[in-house]
């Protein structure tokens, strides 16, 4: 399993501009093979430089990379997703913790 995380920039006031045109691209991810699941955060800090965090989990890396295709491409070069720069990256667990560890 690995993890694509895309950190979103998102000019202010177009918060739910962002989060439609992400509803469009997510539905169609959703039904690729190897997607297991996401979460998307929002900020709580309205002058964060990312306002939405997108946390994407895939089966493999080739699924992730093939799901990323002609459909998806243009999904994200329509005109509602011109204001949105993001910052994606494909990451693996190295370390993992609980409110447990340690704890004898």
């Amino acid at each position: 399993m690995i993890t694509l995380i895309n950190c979103f920039e998102v000019p202010a006031g177009r918060q739910e501009n962002f989060f439609a045109a992400f509803e469009k691209v997510n539905a169609y991810m959703r039904g690729k093979r190897g997607y297991v699941g996401h979460k998307i955060h929002r900020s709580l800090v309205p002058g964060a430089r990312y306002q939405f965090v997108n946390v994407v989990q895939w089966a493999s890396r080739e699924e992730c990379e093939a799901a990323h295709d002609e459909g998806f491409r243009r999904l994200i070069s329509q005109p509602a997703w011109s204001d949105f720069r993001s910052t994606p990256a494909l990451y693996e667990v190295v370390h993992e913790g609980t409110a447990e560890t340690g704890k004898n």
